[in-house]
């Protein structure tokens, strides 16, 4: 006999299955993100998996995940790392004198899309940011630890990828963060170091790389499940 709680708790598994299987029976909703880690591959399409689901899919890889946020410390999203550098240059053209641009000051932030958007299309634009692909940015200082952090894992998929290693062991790779210096914001920038995982101030007319990140977003209604 089926009592009344047991009929609500079938109906129940009934509504949430109605909500994850279209009316041909695929799948409309994808909660994977959940079991994401630092060293699978973002495709071109979007998808994310392992370095062999990718391929044994067809799908071009993209980018390496360096970070996803399970404390909600991001507000739910997760981070990939491209797979080489960008464009060499300053992070303030030489021709123009020197001035802020408009980013965060604050080495604690992952604000690096923010302050990517300030350094495209402030009064003064920077040659670095302008040379980044529309949907990557320049990560901060904070975003730059955390790659840091998971360097050694993101290194050996990225070259399964066909992309250029972080360089760990060059003592003499700087890269730009999109941070500014506070209280030297119109002359100074903070460079990071991906071999030892220091940061200083650098000159913003000294010409160094880029390591490109983008952001995904998680599906906000599953982030507390």
């Amino acid at each position: 006999m089926i009592t009344m709680s047991k009929l609500k708790y079938m109906l129940g598994i009934v509504a949430v299955s109605s909500l994850l299987v279209s009316c041909d029976n695929h799948i409309i909703e994808d909660y994977s993100w959940h079991s994401w880690k630092p060293g699978m591959v973002y495709c071109t399409n979007g998808d994310v998996g392992s370095y062999e689901e990718c391929v044994a899919k067809g799908h071009q890889p993209e980018a390496v995940i360096f970070y996803v946020d399970s404390n909600n410390e991001t507000d739910g999203a997760a981070y990939a790392v491209a797979l080489r550098d960008s464009y060499e240059g300053a992070f303030e053209d030489t021709d123009t004198v020197y001035s802020a641009q408009g980013t965060s000051t604050d080495i604690t932030e992952l604000d690096g899309e923010t302050n990517t958007t300030a350094l495209r299309y402030f009064q003064i634009q920077s040659p670095i940011a302008q040379n980044v692909a529309a949907k990557y940015f320049i990560p901060s200082v904070a975003e730059m630890y955390k790659l840091y952090a998971a360097r050694n894992v993101v290194n050996s998929v990225i070259e399964q990828c066909g992309g250029d290693r972080l360089p760990t062991d060059d003592k003499n790779c700087w890269y730009w963060t999109s941070t500014e210096c506070e209280g030297a914001t119109t002359d100074r920038a903070w460079r990071f170091s991906l071999y030892s995982g220091r940061f200083e101030q650098a000159d913003k007319h000294a010409s160094l790389p880029t390591r490109p990140i983008l952001l995904i977003r998680l599906n906000k209604a599953e982030q507390d499940l």
